[in-house]
């Protein structure tokens, strides 16, 4: 990935990316936790509102991989389905990685 061509779709300096990229770190960590708590607990509710908060903040920075999968795990919570979330929940944890590793290669 490369991250300067991000920070400038965007129309952000590399200096501004990096930070509401940490910034979005911090909010994806939290929401993927809780995403899993609902998934488990079979709640649909909170896991639409993780999802839909994912969603919105990957498609925000333009990782289109990440608001994808988020947006099928959001609309099937949204719908009260939770069968199968754990699996694309997995997918969109090996994509962040991925993506996460890339950005931290071009600091």
């Amino acid at each position: 990935m490369q991250t300067e061509i991000l920070a400038e779709e965007l129309g952000l300096t590399l200096d501004e990316f990096r930070e509401i990229l940490d910034l979005y770190t911090e909010a994806t960590t939290c929401d993927l936790e809780a995403l899993t708590t609902a998934i488990a607990d079979g709640n649909a509710p909170m896991a639409h509102e993780r999802a839909h908060s994912l969603k919105g903040a990957s498609a925000n920075l333009g990782l289109e991989e990440l608001y994808l999968i988020a947006k099928e795990i959001d609309d099937r919570a949204r719908a009260g389905s939770l069968d199968g979330l754990d699996g694309l929940v997995a997918r969109f944890k090996a994509a962040y990685e991925k993506i996460m590793e890339g950005v931290a290669r071009d600091a």
